[in-house]
């Protein structure tokens, strides 16, 4: 849990595919359950793009930067985040490649290509805002632990996006919701984990989508808070192009 890693290392998220416990419920079940409490497969499935306005804000600065945000199906996602350091930040997965950008209000322009598992976890939680399709986004599914955080009990399932690590997925034994994922990625110092926490689930177009995500990684840790949000509206193709320098 890497909320608990800037105060104690006492916890291990596990890095590794589990073996399944004896007694498990079965990953379908689950996924099920998951679907249903969200509005079911069907209406998930009508979900095609999501536009948002909120705010964005970054581990121990407590400005909250105004945000635009843009998801199109099936795994298409662009955050601008406006006035950061003097200017907009930009952080795509155009549905193959990502990246971070900045533009030249007020300074040189910049882009930081992500690579590896990092390119995992942007289609991972660009695929997530629409899960209709969650039962094929992953592969060698399985059922972890139980797990406890923030008081409530938790069911993980595991699965793996390139067959080479897990992705973790915690949903909520009562509600049934997503509430957390960790990916892993590799770096020079080893395996890094990214942690996104999702809540405030509202409805939207009759499917329940997080309006808070809380996205943690060793060195950082970014909230974002939607306010206002529109389901099934046109998104240009731009708002996921390379932009120009």
């Amino acid at each position: 849990d890497l909320n608990q890693f800037y105060a104690t290392l006492r916890y291990r998220e596990p890095d590794k595919m589990v073996t399944p416990f004896p007694g498990a419920p079965e990953v379908g079940v689950i996924l099920d359950k998951y679907l249903n409490a969200i509005g079911g497969a069907q209406k998930a499935a009508g979900l095609a793009s999501v536009v948002a306005k909120g705010t964005f804000q970054t581990y121990g600065v407590p400005t909250k930067y105004a945000m635009d945000f843009y998801a199109k199906a099936p795994a298409q996602k662009s955050m601008v985040v406006h006035n950061l350091a003097g200017a907009d930040l930009i952080d795509t997965f155009d549905g193959r490649e990502a990246w971070v950008s900045q533009s030249a209000q007020l300074a040189p322009f910049t882009m930081l290509e992500r690579t590896g598992g990092e390119v995992d976890a942007m289609k991972l939680t660009a695929a997530l805002m629409f899960p209709a399709q969650i039962k094929t986004l992953l592969t060698q599914w399985r059922v972890g632990s139980p797990a406890n955080f923030d008081d409530r009990d938790f069911t993980m399932l595991q699965g793996t996006m390139n067959g080479k690590y897990p992705v973790n997925l915690y949903f909520d034994d009562e509600t049934g919701l997503l509430a957390r994922t960790v990916t892993y990625a590799d770096s020079p110092v080893g395996l890094t984990p990214m942690q996104v926490d999702y809540s405030d689930y509202r409805e939207l177009a009759g499917v329940k989508v997080p309006y808070k995500m809380i996205v943690t990684w060793l060195d950082g840790k970014s909230i974002l808070l939607f306010t206002d949000v529109k389901a099934n509206v046109a998104v240009e193709a731009s708002r996921f192009a390379r932009p120009a320098k």
